[in-house]
């Protein structure tokens, strides 16, 4: 069946004032590049690059009299975090810590004569495989014996806290800290 041909609407464009900075000289950071957008009074648009990753917040209700840079400025690395990377921790899984919890408990468990000398150093053997598992789901496998022997029936509740710092997370963190200190120079430039 033929389709007919639809003269299309014309599209609406607007245009918008976008300052953008390159900001290098960052220790150990590659250069950033940010995009500042004040769209209305009290509304603003940013997006950070940084080594090909892009992050981008909206916010539809800053502070009065602030623009879109000055109000990125105020803001806690944490928060701006929560926008750009929704989900991020500061914290994630650490094979190397629930390692050395499970062997610390291994250890416990032969002071309090639970465990005999060889049961106690088969056990603590084996928990050293777990260094090498790359997170808690691929423990109920080959070590759930082990887990469940050691940390008890819900072994995975224990093991929340065998964690370390997020990389990412602190990555983000020095790329945010060093675009707060652009925009404060940059501020600061402009208005002398």
């Amino acid at each position: 069946m033929p389709t007919e041909n639809k003269v299309a609407a014309p599209l609406q464009v607007e245009r918008s004032t976008v300052t953008k900075l390159v900001i290098t000289g960052a220790p150990n950071l590659d250069p950033i590049t940010v995009f500042l957008e004040d769209l209305a009074p009290c509304k603003g648009k940013i997006t950070v690059s940084c080594w090909g990753k892009s992050w981008t917040a909206y916010w539809g209700g800053m502070w009065d009299g602030l623009n879109v840079g000055q109000f990125f400025c105020e803001l806690n690395t944490s928060y701006i975090i929560g926008y750009f990377a929704q989900g991020m921790s500061s914290q994630q899984f650490s094979a190397e810590a629930l390692a050395d919890k499970v062997r610390r408990e291994i250890l416990q468990m032969r002071r309090d004569h639970d465990l005999d000398d060889s049961d106690a150093r088969d056990l603590y053997d084996e928990a050293d495989d777990i260094r090498h598992v790359n997170s808690i789901d691929s423990l109920g496998g080959a070590h759930h014996q082990l887990m469940r022997q050691v940390l008890g029936d819900e072994w995975w509740h224990l093991s929340v806290d065998a964690t370390e710092p997020n990389p990412d997370w602190d990555y983000l963190e020095r790329i945010i800290q060093a675009v707060q200190q652009a925009l404060r120079q940059d501020q600061q430039a402009v208005a002398a």
